[in-house]
Protein backbone atom coordinates (compact mmCIF):
# COMPACT_ATOMS: atom_id res chain seq x y z
CA UNK A 1 0.00 0.00 0.00
CA UNK A 2 2.78 2.70 0.52
CA UNK A 3 4.58 1.51 -2.88
CA UNK A 4 1.35 2.06 -4.52
CA UNK A 5 0.95 5.46 -2.75
CA UNK A 6 4.39 6.53 -3.72
CA UNK A 7 4.33 5.56 -7.11
CA UNK A 8 1.37 7.51 -7.50
CA UNK A 9 2.60 10.40 -5.62
CA UNK A 10 5.77 10.19 -8.16
CA UNK A 11 2.98 10.37 -10.96
CA UNK A 12 1.58 13.32 -9.65
CA UNK A 13 5.11 14.90 -9.57
CA UNK A 14 6.03 13.99 -12.97
CA UNK A 15 2.35 14.98 -14.23
CA UNK A 16 3.13 18.34 -12.90
CA UNK A 17 6.67 18.86 -14.32
CA UNK A 18 5.28 17.44 -17.82
CA UNK A 19 2.47 20.81 -17.40
CA UNK A 20 4.98 23.69 -16.33
CA UNK A 21 7.37 22.43 -19.05
CA UNK A 22 4.63 22.58 -22.05
CA UNK A 23 6.21 24.22 -24.91
CA UNK A 24 5.06 27.95 -25.36
CA UNK A 25 3.77 28.95 -27.74
CA UNK A 26 1.55 32.08 -29.61
CA UNK A 27 -1.86 32.73 -28.36
CA UNK A 28 -2.42 35.84 -30.29
CA UNK A 29 -1.69 39.38 -31.13
CA UNK A 30 -2.56 42.93 -31.25
CA UNK A 31 -1.29 45.07 -34.11
CA UNK A 32 -1.10 49.02 -33.69
CA UNK A 33 -0.16 50.28 -37.00
CA UNK A 34 1.32 53.51 -38.94
CA UNK A 35 -0.13 54.12 -42.64
CA UNK A 36 2.30 54.22 -45.52
CA UNK A 37 4.17 56.92 -46.92
CA UNK A 38 1.93 60.06 -48.00
CA UNK A 39 2.65 63.38 -49.21
CA UNK A 40 1.94 66.19 -46.39
CA UNK A 41 -1.20 66.88 -44.86
CA UNK A 42 -1.04 70.93 -46.03
CA UNK A 43 -0.76 71.37 -49.83
CA UNK A 44 1.67 72.87 -51.15
CA UNK A 45 -0.12 76.48 -51.33
CA UNK A 46 -0.05 76.54 -47.56
CA UNK A 47 3.64 75.46 -47.49
CA UNK A 48 5.09 78.05 -49.93
CA UNK A 49 5.04 80.27 -46.96
CA UNK A 50 7.98 78.27 -45.22
CA UNK A 51 10.13 77.83 -47.80
CA UNK A 52 12.04 79.74 -51.12
CA UNK A 53 11.42 77.54 -53.50
CA UNK A 54 7.80 75.38 -54.92
CA UNK A 55 7.71 72.65 -53.36
CA UNK A 56 7.46 69.62 -55.59
CA UNK A 57 4.01 67.89 -56.73
CA UNK A 58 2.76 64.84 -55.20
CA UNK A 59 0.37 62.31 -57.40
CA UNK A 60 -2.02 62.20 -54.80
CA UNK A 61 -4.08 64.59 -52.74
CA UNK A 62 -2.34 66.42 -49.23
CA UNK A 63 -2.49 63.29 -47.08
CA UNK A 64 -3.37 60.35 -49.01
CA UNK A 65 -1.07 57.07 -49.21
CA UNK A 66 0.78 57.24 -52.59
CA UNK A 67 1.51 53.94 -54.72
CA UNK A 68 4.67 53.53 -52.64
CA UNK A 69 3.45 53.82 -50.08
CA UNK A 70 1.40 51.18 -50.19
CA UNK A 71 4.24 48.97 -50.93
CA UNK A 72 5.86 50.38 -47.86
CA UNK A 73 2.80 48.76 -46.04
CA UNK A 74 3.08 45.23 -48.02
CA UNK A 75 6.92 44.60 -47.08
CA UNK A 76 6.38 45.76 -43.17
CA UNK A 77 2.74 43.72 -43.69
CA UNK A 78 4.17 40.79 -45.10
CA UNK A 79 7.13 40.43 -42.26
CA UNK A 80 4.54 40.30 -40.15
CA UNK A 81 2.71 37.57 -41.91
CA UNK A 82 5.56 35.28 -42.14
CA UNK A 83 6.72 35.56 -38.74
CA UNK A 84 3.59 34.87 -37.55
CA UNK A 85 3.50 31.72 -39.79
CA UNK A 86 6.99 30.51 -38.61
CA UNK A 87 5.35 30.90 -34.65
CA UNK A 88 2.16 28.86 -35.86
CA UNK A 89 -0.37 31.34 -35.43
CA UNK A 90 -1.15 32.05 -38.63
CA UNK A 91 -2.07 29.04 -41.03
CA UNK A 92 1.09 28.50 -43.53
CA UNK A 93 -1.18 28.05 -46.41
CA UNK A 94 -4.65 28.74 -46.76
CA UNK A 95 -7.26 30.76 -45.10
CA UNK A 96 -7.50 31.04 -40.98
CA UNK A 97 -10.60 30.39 -39.68
CA UNK A 98 -13.65 32.28 -39.13
CA UNK A 99 -13.29 35.34 -36.58
CA UNK A 100 -9.49 34.75 -36.56
CA UNK A 101 -8.25 37.34 -38.35
CA UNK A 102 -9.29 41.21 -37.80
CA UNK A 103 -8.18 44.70 -39.62
CA UNK A 104 -9.86 47.83 -38.31
CA UNK A 105 -8.71 51.18 -39.98
CA UNK A 106 -9.63 55.11 -39.00
CA UNK A 107 -12.41 55.69 -41.00
CA UNK A 108 -11.74 58.96 -40.85
CA UNK A 109 -8.99 59.19 -43.56
CA UNK A 110 -8.04 57.65 -46.74
CA UNK A 111 -4.87 56.42 -45.91
CA UNK A 112 -5.63 54.69 -42.91
CA UNK A 113 -8.49 53.12 -44.50
CA UNK A 114 -6.16 52.06 -47.87
CA UNK A 115 -3.79 50.97 -45.48
CA UNK A 116 -5.91 48.64 -43.61
CA UNK A 117 -6.81 47.73 -46.98
CA UNK A 118 -3.55 46.46 -48.27
CA UNK A 119 -3.31 44.85 -44.79
CA UNK A 120 -6.04 42.87 -45.26
CA UNK A 121 -4.99 41.28 -48.43
CA UNK A 122 -1.26 41.09 -47.12
CA UNK A 123 -2.32 38.93 -44.29
CA UNK A 124 -4.24 36.39 -45.48
CA UNK A 125 -3.52 36.60 -49.81
CA UNK A 126 -6.65 35.80 -51.93
CA UNK A 127 -8.68 35.04 -48.84
CA UNK A 128 -11.24 37.76 -49.62
CA UNK A 129 -10.53 39.40 -45.80
CA UNK A 130 -11.73 42.83 -45.97
CA UNK A 131 -10.95 45.56 -43.28
CA UNK A 132 -13.60 47.39 -41.44
CA UNK A 133 -13.81 51.21 -40.37
CA UNK A 134 -16.16 53.70 -38.25
CA UNK A 135 -18.13 56.48 -40.24
CA UNK A 136 -17.52 58.28 -37.52
CA UNK A 137 -16.96 62.24 -37.58
CA UNK A 138 -14.52 63.56 -36.83
CA UNK A 139 -12.90 60.69 -35.79
CA UNK A 140 -13.03 57.12 -34.43
CA UNK A 141 -12.22 57.25 -30.51
CA UNK A 142 -10.38 54.50 -31.13
CA UNK A 143 -8.10 56.45 -32.98
CA UNK A 144 -8.75 59.75 -32.04
CA UNK A 145 -10.05 59.58 -28.29
CA UNK A 146 -12.73 61.14 -26.81
CA UNK A 147 -14.08 64.59 -25.44
CA UNK A 148 -16.92 63.39 -23.95
CA UNK A 149 -17.58 62.37 -20.11
CA UNK A 150 -14.81 60.66 -18.56
CA UNK A 151 -12.09 61.08 -21.33
CA UNK A 152 -12.64 65.03 -21.42
CA UNK A 153 -9.36 67.07 -21.12
CA UNK A 154 -9.45 69.22 -18.11
CA UNK A 155 -7.92 72.61 -19.69
CA UNK A 156 -6.09 73.69 -16.59
CA UNK A 157 -4.99 69.84 -15.75
CA UNK A 158 -3.74 69.93 -19.36
CA UNK A 159 -1.85 73.49 -19.52
CA UNK A 160 -0.01 71.88 -16.18
CA UNK A 161 1.10 68.56 -17.78
CA UNK A 162 2.33 70.43 -21.20
CA UNK A 163 4.27 72.76 -18.89
CA UNK A 164 5.61 69.60 -16.75
CA UNK A 165 6.24 67.71 -20.57
CA UNK A 166 8.53 70.57 -21.62
CA UNK A 167 10.93 70.30 -18.61
CA UNK A 168 11.03 66.61 -18.29
CA UNK A 169 14.26 65.42 -19.01
CA UNK A 170 13.09 62.97 -22.35
CA UNK A 171 12.10 66.40 -23.65
CA UNK A 172 14.84 68.97 -23.27
CA UNK A 173 17.53 65.60 -23.39
CA UNK A 174 17.28 66.31 -27.46
CA UNK A 175 18.93 69.13 -28.56
CA UNK A 176 17.18 70.70 -32.00
CA UNK A 177 19.52 73.78 -32.09
CA UNK A 178 21.55 72.43 -34.53
CA UNK A 179 18.26 70.37 -35.96
CA UNK A 180 16.72 73.55 -36.76
CA UNK A 181 19.81 75.59 -38.19
CA UNK A 182 19.93 72.87 -40.43
CA UNK A 183 15.97 72.98 -41.54
CA UNK A 184 16.91 76.50 -42.41
CA UNK A 185 19.36 75.72 -44.82
CA UNK A 186 17.33 73.12 -46.21
CA UNK A 187 14.03 75.68 -46.91
CA UNK A 188 15.08 79.20 -46.89
CA UNK A 189 18.80 80.10 -46.32
CA UNK A 190 18.57 83.77 -46.73
CA UNK A 191 15.04 83.97 -44.63
CA UNK A 192 16.65 85.23 -41.32
CA UNK A 193 18.28 87.94 -43.42
CA UNK A 194 15.01 89.22 -44.78
CA UNK A 195 14.91 86.72 -48.21
CA UNK A 196 12.17 84.83 -48.82
CA UNK A 197 10.42 81.92 -46.77
CA UNK A 198 10.19 81.75 -42.98
CA UNK A 199 12.65 82.60 -39.92
CA UNK A 200 11.92 79.79 -38.23
CA UNK A 201 13.78 81.07 -34.76
CA UNK A 202 12.03 84.35 -34.89
CA UNK A 203 8.59 83.01 -36.16
CA UNK A 204 5.49 83.97 -34.71
CA UNK A 205 4.93 80.85 -32.48
CA UNK A 206 8.49 80.30 -31.64
CA UNK A 207 9.52 78.76 -28.42
CA UNK A 208 10.78 82.39 -26.09
CA UNK A 209 14.04 81.91 -25.83
CA UNK A 210 15.02 78.81 -27.28
CA UNK A 211 13.42 80.01 -30.72
CA UNK A 212 12.08 76.49 -31.66
CA UNK A 213 8.89 76.89 -34.15
CA UNK A 214 6.18 74.26 -33.95
CA UNK A 215 5.61 73.93 -37.40
CA UNK A 216 9.22 72.60 -37.72
CA UNK A 217 8.51 68.88 -36.66
CA UNK A 218 6.38 68.13 -39.27
CA UNK A 219 8.51 69.72 -41.73
CA UNK A 220 11.61 67.99 -41.03
CA UNK A 221 9.46 64.77 -41.21
CA UNK A 222 7.98 66.31 -44.38
CA UNK A 223 11.62 65.73 -46.35
CA UNK A 224 12.04 62.03 -44.42
CA UNK A 225 8.42 61.57 -46.78
CA UNK A 226 9.94 62.88 -49.92
CA UNK A 227 12.74 60.42 -49.09
CA UNK A 228 10.82 57.85 -48.91
CA UNK A 229 8.69 58.50 -51.18
CA UNK A 230 11.54 58.00 -53.51
CA UNK A 231 10.86 60.69 -55.32
CA UNK A 232 14.21 61.90 -56.93
CA UNK A 233 16.68 63.53 -54.92
CA UNK A 234 16.29 67.08 -57.10
CA UNK A 235 13.35 67.26 -55.60
CA UNK A 236 14.52 66.10 -51.70
CA UNK A 237 14.28 68.98 -50.36
CA UNK A 238 15.08 71.20 -53.28
CA UNK A 239 17.55 68.68 -53.99
CA UNK A 240 19.55 70.44 -51.02
CA UNK A 241 19.64 67.29 -48.73
CA UNK A 242 21.45 63.60 -48.13
CA UNK A 243 19.75 60.54 -46.20
CA UNK A 244 22.35 61.79 -43.64
CA UNK A 245 20.94 65.51 -43.62
CA UNK A 246 17.23 63.85 -43.17
CA UNK A 247 18.40 62.41 -40.14
CA UNK A 248 19.97 65.45 -38.72
CA UNK A 249 16.41 67.31 -38.67
CA UNK A 250 14.79 64.72 -37.35
CA UNK A 251 15.16 65.53 -33.59
CA UNK A 252 12.59 68.15 -34.46
CA UNK A 253 10.05 66.05 -34.95
CA UNK A 254 11.22 63.24 -31.97
CA UNK A 255 11.04 66.42 -29.64
CA UNK A 256 6.96 66.10 -30.72
CA UNK A 257 6.94 62.60 -29.73
CA UNK A 258 8.86 63.00 -26.67
CA UNK A 259 6.32 65.79 -25.37
CA UNK A 260 3.83 63.21 -25.97
CA UNK A 261 5.45 60.74 -24.19
CA UNK A 262 6.28 63.05 -21.25
CA UNK A 263 2.61 63.77 -20.77
CA UNK A 264 0.93 60.97 -19.50
CA UNK A 265 -2.44 62.98 -18.17
CA UNK A 266 -2.96 63.56 -22.00
CA UNK A 267 -1.75 60.03 -22.93
CA UNK A 268 -4.18 57.78 -21.05
CA UNK A 269 -7.10 60.25 -21.66
CA UNK A 270 -6.66 60.31 -25.70
CA UNK A 271 -5.74 56.31 -25.29
CA UNK A 272 -7.81 55.19 -23.21
CA UNK A 273 -10.34 53.90 -26.07
CA UNK A 274 -7.48 52.14 -28.01
CA UNK A 275 -5.92 51.01 -25.10
CA UNK A 276 -9.23 49.26 -23.65
CA UNK A 277 -9.70 47.48 -27.05
CA UNK A 278 -5.95 46.44 -26.70
CA UNK A 279 -6.48 44.54 -23.33
CA UNK A 280 -9.76 42.73 -24.05
CA UNK A 281 -8.53 41.72 -27.78
CA UNK A 282 -5.45 40.06 -25.49
CA UNK A 283 -8.06 38.58 -23.08
CA UNK A 284 -10.23 36.95 -25.56
CA UNK A 285 -13.37 39.41 -24.88
CA UNK A 286 -15.60 41.10 -27.43
CA UNK A 287 -13.64 44.55 -27.85
CA UNK A 288 -16.10 47.89 -27.65
CA UNK A 289 -16.17 50.57 -30.76
CA UNK A 290 -15.94 47.89 -33.98
CA UNK A 291 -13.09 45.78 -34.08
CA UNK A 292 -14.27 42.16 -34.42
CA UNK A 293 -12.72 40.27 -31.15
CA UNK A 294 -13.39 36.68 -28.59
CA UNK A 295 -12.02 33.65 -28.02
CA UNK A 296 -11.14 32.58 -31.88
CA UNK A 297 -9.31 35.97 -32.13
CA UNK A 298 -5.50 35.63 -33.40
CA UNK A 299 -4.82 38.61 -34.90
CA UNK A 300 -5.94 42.04 -34.45
CA UNK A 301 -4.70 44.99 -36.97
CA UNK A 302 -5.47 48.76 -35.93
CA UNK A 303 -4.66 50.69 -38.96
CA UNK A 304 -4.13 54.37 -37.43
CA UNK A 305 -1.22 56.75 -37.62
CA UNK A 306 2.12 57.32 -35.36
CA UNK A 307 0.14 59.08 -32.77
CA UNK A 308 -1.39 55.96 -32.06
CA UNK A 309 1.41 54.06 -31.41
CA UNK A 310 3.22 56.86 -29.83
CA UNK A 311 0.16 56.79 -27.12
CA UNK A 312 0.21 52.92 -26.76
CA UNK A 313 3.89 52.85 -25.95
CA UNK A 314 3.27 55.75 -23.12
CA UNK A 315 -0.02 53.79 -21.91
CA UNK A 316 2.14 50.84 -21.87
CA UNK A 317 4.99 52.18 -20.68
CA UNK A 318 7.59 51.32 -23.46
CA UNK A 319 10.50 53.14 -24.84
CA UNK A 320 12.94 52.46 -27.78
CA UNK A 321 15.37 53.70 -30.18
CA UNK A 322 15.55 51.89 -33.34
CA UNK A 323 19.68 51.70 -34.80
CA UNK A 324 20.69 54.20 -36.84
CA UNK A 325 17.02 55.21 -37.86
CA UNK A 326 16.27 59.38 -37.44
CA UNK A 327 12.15 58.22 -36.54
CA UNK A 328 10.83 55.71 -34.03
CA UNK A 329 7.16 55.59 -35.65
CA UNK A 330 8.17 55.70 -38.97
CA UNK A 331 5.75 54.90 -41.88
CA UNK A 332 4.02 51.61 -41.92
CA UNK A 333 5.58 51.02 -38.45
CA UNK A 334 3.55 48.05 -36.42
CA UNK A 335 3.88 47.65 -32.56
CA UNK A 336 2.93 43.96 -31.61
CA UNK A 337 1.46 42.70 -28.35
CA UNK A 338 2.30 39.55 -28.45
CA UNK A 339 0.22 36.78 -25.43
CA UNK A 340 2.04 33.57 -25.24
CA UNK A 341 1.45 30.66 -22.97
CA UNK A 342 3.29 27.97 -21.44
CA UNK A 343 0.17 26.32 -20.63
CA UNK A 344 0.07 27.40 -17.28
CA UNK A 345 0.56 31.08 -17.59
CA UNK A 346 0.05 33.73 -20.22
CA UNK A 347 2.36 36.69 -20.85
CA UNK A 348 2.80 39.81 -23.05
CA UNK A 349 5.49 40.40 -25.60
CA UNK A 350 5.91 43.55 -27.12
CA UNK A 351 7.83 43.86 -30.58
CA UNK A 352 8.40 46.65 -32.92
CA UNK A 353 8.12 46.10 -36.99
CA UNK A 354 9.76 48.74 -39.17
CA UNK A 355 11.41 49.53 -42.51
CA UNK A 356 14.42 51.66 -42.49
CA UNK A 357 14.58 54.82 -44.02
CA UNK A 358 16.62 52.96 -47.03
CA UNK A 359 13.93 50.70 -46.99
CA UNK A 360 11.19 53.15 -47.10
CA UNK A 361 12.42 54.14 -50.55
CA UNK A 362 14.09 51.38 -52.28
CA UNK A 363 11.84 48.51 -50.55
CA UNK A 364 15.27 46.78 -50.58
CA UNK A 365 15.75 44.35 -48.57
CA UNK A 366 12.40 42.89 -49.04
CA UNK A 367 11.97 42.09 -45.07
CA UNK A 368 11.52 44.71 -42.44
CA UNK A 369 12.97 44.70 -39.41
CA UNK A 370 12.22 44.09 -36.23
CA UNK A 371 13.10 44.64 -32.36
CA UNK A 372 11.68 42.64 -29.17
CA UNK A 373 11.02 45.34 -26.27
CA UNK A 374 10.18 44.55 -22.66
CA UNK A 375 7.81 46.61 -19.68
CA UNK A 376 9.70 48.41 -17.43
CA UNK A 377 10.31 46.66 -14.29
CA UNK A 378 8.42 43.50 -15.67
CA UNK A 379 10.63 41.01 -18.04
CA UNK A 380 11.09 37.77 -16.06
CA UNK A 381 8.57 35.88 -18.52
CA UNK A 382 9.57 34.32 -21.11
CA UNK A 383 11.16 36.55 -24.43
CA UNK A 384 11.90 39.01 -21.89
CA UNK A 385 7.57 39.09 -21.23
CA UNK A 386 5.33 40.40 -18.72
CA UNK A 387 2.79 38.25 -17.31
CA UNK A 388 -0.47 39.40 -18.76
CA UNK A 389 -2.66 39.89 -15.32
CA UNK A 390 0.38 42.30 -14.80
CA UNK A 391 0.12 44.30 -17.52
CA UNK A 392 -3.23 45.06 -17.43
CA UNK A 393 -3.48 45.57 -13.70
CA UNK A 394 -0.92 48.61 -14.50
CA UNK A 395 -2.72 49.68 -17.64
CA UNK A 396 -6.45 49.71 -15.92
CA UNK A 397 -4.95 51.74 -13.08
CA UNK A 398 -3.26 54.35 -15.45
CA UNK A 399 -6.62 54.91 -17.44
CA UNK A 400 -9.20 57.17 -16.20
CA UNK A 401 -12.02 55.16 -14.90
CA UNK A 402 -15.36 55.29 -17.72
CA UNK A 403 -12.95 56.80 -20.19
CA UNK A 404 -12.52 54.21 -23.56
CA UNK A 405 -15.79 52.35 -23.17
CA UNK A 406 -16.73 53.46 -26.61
Amino acid sequence: MIRLATLIAAALVLAAGAAEAAPLHLVRVVLVTRHGVRPPTQGNDELAKYSDKAWPDWEVKPGELTPHGGETVKLVIATVRDAYRAQGLLPRTGCAGARQVTVWADGADERTRESGRITAETIEPGCGLKEGYADVHPRDPIFGGSDLGACALDPSQMKAAMAAAATDPIVTGIDVGAAQAKLQAIFAPDACNGGAGTCFATAAGATPGAGVFPATGGLAEDLLLEYGDAKPMAEVGWGRVSAADIAAVMPLHERVYAMLRANPYAATHRGAPMARVILAALAGKPAAGGPESGPDLKLLTLSGHDTNIALMADVFGLRWTLPGEPDGTAPSSALAFELWSDGAHQYVRPVIYYATMDQLRTLQPARAQSLPLSFPDCATGPKGSCPVEEITKRVEALLPAGCGDV
